[in-house]
């Protein structure tokens, strides 16, 4: 099974960030909003299996994210950037604190209230976004956190930290998650080759007597 890849490229981030703002111009009322996907999913370490979750007044006005995260059953902390803060609040003003902020269109049979996206749909607003920003990688939901881990990395080059903020049991683990022990593979293999020496050599003009 091929891995997903984080989006490695700045300029690639920055054109699907405006891919996103203007699907999110021409929007209905109950569409997601591209642009905050992205902006959570780039710019913290949470999976879009939490963060889907998240009503408005978990995110607004709040300097971090407090969830428990469904896969480990943890509790999580974390802090959202000022940057980042203002953007998210900026997004969800005028919106109502117990909506989710991915709403979906389809409500819950039993309470009648809209549900959040589901993770298939994130997974195929991720694809539509890196296929019209023209990225012929693997993508999926895990691009986004792993995007994330990619740039902390290549910014801080600190691993430890990225190791705990990933919740990583060893820094390989990590360095193979965010897609950096593949690019050195990668660069290893640029200038290695194995071929035949070149027709017109001394040495194949003049084949070296054994018995010397």
């Amino acid at each position: 099974m091929n891995e997903v890849q984080p989006i490695r490229d700045p300029e690639m981030l920055e054109r699907c960030y405006q891919i996103a703002q203007a699907h999110d111009k021409q929007r209905g009322k109950r569409e997601a909003c591209w642009e905050l996907i992205l902006l959570i999913g780039f710019n913290t370490s949470l999976r879009v299996s939490d963060f889907r979750r998240f009503r408005v007044s978990d995110l607004r006005g709040r300097d971090r994210a407090i969830i428990r995260a469904k896969k480990t059953g943890k509790e999580a902390r974390v802090l959202i950037s000022p940057r980042v803060r203002r953007e998210i609040n900026r997004l969800l003003a005028g919106r109502k604190p117990d909506e989710y902020i991915f709403q979906s269109r389809q409500k819950n049979a039993v309470t009648h209230q809209y549900e959040p996206l589901t993770r298939q749909r994130v997974y195929q607003i991720i694809n539509t976004v890196a296929r019209q920003a023209g990225i012929h990688e693997r993508i999926g939901c895990h691009t986004l956190r792993k995007t994330f881990g990619y740039h902390y990395y290549q910014k801080t080059g600190d691993v430890v930290s990225l190791q705990r903020i990933l919740c990583h049991s060893f820094q390989r683990e990590t360095l193979v998650y965010i897609g950096v022990v593949e690019d050195d593979i990668n660069k290893s293999l640029m200038d290695f080759a194995l071929v035949g020496k070149r027709k017109g050599s001394r040495e194949a003009e003049a084949p070296r007597n054994e018995e010397e």
